[in-house]
This record gives structure tokens, sequence and C-alpha cells, in this order.
């Protein structure tokens, strides 16, 4: 669980991505999980055209999943679409690395029972 998200600036270019993809909808009106689905659809195009073909680097809907729980302990329909989208990178971000510490700590593991 994705416990503080780290703030992103705003000019960081996932977070121009995922305000661009908000800011010509009526975004409050969303539900929390077509909201993170749009933000991670978003931040997946965001990865493609900063040159990351690898289809690795796009977020699985695990992260959407991580997303709404962290979205849940947010009053997210008062943010303004910036700062709404700044939480979303940050804990996206912060879903990542607690995904690859997991997948380091699974490898020692693994590695010990061998």
């Amino acid at each position: 669980m994705i416990e503080l998200a780290r703030m992103v600036p705003v000019d960081d270019i996932r977070v121009v991505a995922v305000r661009e993809a908000l800011e010509p909808f009526a975004w409050r009106s969303f539900t929390a999980v077509s909201l993170c689905r749009r933000a991670v659809a978003a931040l997946n195009g965001a990865g493609a055209s900063a040159g990351q073909s690898d289809s690795s680097q796009s977020l699985p809907e695990e992260c959407v999943e991580a997303l709404v729980v962290h979205m849940s302990g947010c009053r997210w329909r008062s943010l303004t679409v910036v700062g709404l989208s700044r939480q979303l990178v940050g804990a996206a971000v912060e879903w990542q690395r607690e995904q690859a510490w997991f997948d380091i700590q699974l490898g020692l593991l693994l590695d010990s029972a061998t």
C-alpha cells in the first residue's frame, strides 16, 4: 500500500500527460476507478512518447488498483487538476518503487532457499 506519494514537479512530462488527459473532462464527476485508469493510460502514453518503447515499462492493472486505494484516502475532488495530476503521478512512482523493492526481496528469498 502506498503510504505517502512523493510530490512530482509540475513540469514533469508525466504530470503534464495526466493533466492533459483529465483537463478537457469533468473529471470531478469520474469514479476513482475511471480517474485512475485514465491516469495510468496517460502515464503509459507519456512513457512511450519519452522513448520508452519497452512494454515492460507500462503500468499494469495492479497500479490502477493501488492508485484507487491511494485516492480513497484523499479528497481528490477538491484538488486542482495540476494538484491531482501530481498526486497520481507521485503515487504511481511510489507504487513502482514498492514493486521493485518487493521483487528484490523475493529474489533474495528465492536465492537463499536454494
